[in-house]
């Protein structure tokens, strides 16, 4: 069969830090078949001209727009309006991916062709790579693998973003992404289209998510975790539920407090 094209959006501004190794974390995968398209808010701190190097290497695969935007979610719906492939995600211009994501990713899709979305697992980073978090990387790792809509999905976001992946049918049918000039709030889509249907679980670490003082997830993690509340109550009435998912945003909140890093 042929092998399905993987479009990949890249927001970006000013993450001159890490946008070679998220560039790197796609190049050096073995999977062919795949796009680039990254749309750069104007940086000025010199991801621009890291970003035009990796252009010219690969013009086939890499495509880039920069200039002023809406912000992130503006930029990462445009960016996936112009995608081609019959996969699609997004991540952002400081997390990687792992190995052979593409290739694992492309498998699962042609072995579930009435699939709407895939998801696998993440690790979580901090500023020189190195792994932190582990044992609540532990537990969505367990709730991801239960994978229950009414039990588990609605009372806790364990959804990796940037480990998740959508058959592009099923963006334009149930997306776009939804959210305000500070966040894009995924969780709205996937409780959408896990209320038609679970994605397929990928047993693998796809992503690394980083956490940094400049990460805005990072910074403005209540905000967040409100809107999460806000986004159950608009898909479920089961107080339950709510109640469940506000427990786990208290948890959530505690725990970031004694390690002193956001989650």
């Amino acid at each position: 069969m042929t092998a399905p094209k993987i479009s990949v959006i890249i927001p970006s501004y000013n993450k001159v830090k890490y946008i070679k190794k998220t560039l790197d974390s796609i190049v050096g995968q073995n999977y062919k078949n795949y796009e680039v398209i990254i749309e750069d808010g104007g940086s000025t701190d010199g991801t621009l001209e890291i970003i035009k190097r990796y252009a010219r290497k690969y013009p086939k695969i890499i495509n880039f727009r920069s200039g002023k935007d809406e912000g992130q979610l503006d930029v990462i719906n445009k960016g996936l309006k112009k995608a081609t492939g019959d996969i699609v995600t997004f991540i952002n211009a400081d997390d990687t991916y792992i190995g052979e994501t593409f290739e694992s990713v492309a498998g699962y899709y042609l072995e579930n062709p009435d699939a709407l979305w895939f998801a696998g697992k993440c690790k979580i980073i901090d500023n020189d790579n190195e792994e932190i978090a582990k044992f609540w990387t532990f537990c969505k790792n367990i709730l991801l693998r239960l994978n229950y809509y009414n039990i588990l999905l609605l009372t806790s976001n364990y959804m990796s973003q940037p480990s998740v992946f959508l058959t592009k049918r099923a963006y334009r049918k149930y997306g776009p992404f939804i959210g305000n000039k500070k966040f894009v709030y995924e969780y709205d889509l996937w409780l959408k289209l896990g209320k038609v249907k679970m994605p397929i679980i990928i047993n693998k670490y796809l992503s690394c998510f980083r956490i940094s003082s400049d990460n805005i997830s990072s910074v403005l993690y209540n905000d967040l975790f409100e809107f999460d509340i806000n986004v159950v109550k608009k898909n479920t009435n089961n107080q339950f539920a709510v109640i469940a998912h506000k427990l786990n945003n208290f948890i959530r909140i505690i725990v970031r407090k004694m390690l002193s890093r956001p989650f």
